[in-house]
């Protein structure tokens, strides 16, 4: 089966792409720009990636996309509608939500946003005005799931937007993210990640509310991006990653994939309700989540 992703969001498609090809024996790719790439993840998964430029991104999806069984769009919400144009209903078409490309991001204070540089905030807000304008439309979100043959979300909450989606939960790549011998003398106590979206000052006076005794560290990954390869190595310096995630003055239910990561590594996870979870849920190991995919693609 040929299979190809368009767009990947933290690293989901990358994933899937992978194991679906050696497990499955697909041949499946993920179509991406090549410059966008903070993470150093593209270059990780090089072998199951098209790079395309910005300028012929859409071009090269219409092309990738013809001798494609299954075409799976992660958030691109205007390509799938230029692909559906171009295919009518000759092609499978996936789309797959991850978060605030259905969720939308509220305006919020966040006093510590002060400490960004002027290059990060820029790029931001630059991300925000294109995914206002054209991702959070809720018309163009309708139109699009109309034109899906099938809605796959990332996190349960999710389902509350899109009624007739389906819970793919997101895997993990557990070739990369696994425990490693440390010596817990060389362990911090606790991490948590300051991102572009959450109140991480708010997390972390909820901890204090709630008298959590943890002396929790906050790297600021806007500022220091961590390339994906040393992410594994990162993340086992701690004991503890603290998962509370306050946006839109919600407080998120789902494990984040960070946190995910983290379990997968060894450490324990704090979570939104301040218990310990330790262990990779099953659900999230690569081998379920894709034959769980095959089932939804060929339903």
């Amino acid at each position: 089966m040929h299979i190809l992703h368009v767009w990947d969001q933290a690293g989901v498609a990358y994933t899937l792409a992978k194991y679906q090809q050696e497990l499955q024996e697909n041949d499946a790719k993920v179509i991406m720009i090549g410059n966008y790439n903070k993470y150093g993840i593209i270059d990780f998964y090089k072998e199951y990636i098209v790079k395309v430029t910005l300028e012929e991104f859409t071009e090269k999806c219409i092309e990738n996309a013809k001798p494609a069984d299954i075409i799976h769009i992660h958030s691109r919400i205007d390509i799938l509608l230029k692909l559906r144009q171009k295919f009518g209903r000759s092609k499978k078409i996936i789309l797959h939500y991850h978060g605030t490309d259905i969720r939308g991001l509220k305006k919020q204070k966040l006093p510590h946003r002060s400490r960004m540089s002027d290059l990060a905030i820029g790029s931001i807000l630059m991300y925000r005005r294109i995914r206002d304008r054209v991702l959070f439309r809720r018309r163009m979100h309708i139109k699009a799931q109309r034109m899906a043959d099938t809605v796959i979300v990332s996190t349960p909450d999710l389902l509350e937007l899109v009624p007739k989606g389906i819970h793919l939960p997101n895997p993990v790549d557990t070739d990369h993210f696994k425990p490693d011998s440390i010596s817990k003398n060389e362990q911090k106590e606790a991490l948590t990640i300051d991102t572009e979206v959450t109140d991480i000052q708010w997390a972390l006076d909820y901890c204090k509310r709630h008298n959590i005794p943890l002396n929790i560290e906050v790297y600021n990954r806007i500022k220091d991006p961590i390339i994906y390869k040393d992410m594994p190595d990162f993340l086992r310096r701690y004991k503890i990653y603290v998962d509370i995630r306050y946006v839109n003055k919600n407080i998120l239910q789902n494990l984040s994939k960070t946190a995910l990561e983290a379990l997968a590594c060894g450490l324990k996870v704090l979570d939104y309700q301040l218990k310990y979870r330790q262990g990779l849920p099953r659900e999230h190991d690569p081998i379920n989540v894709i034959s769980r995919l095959s089932t939804i693609y060929s339903q």
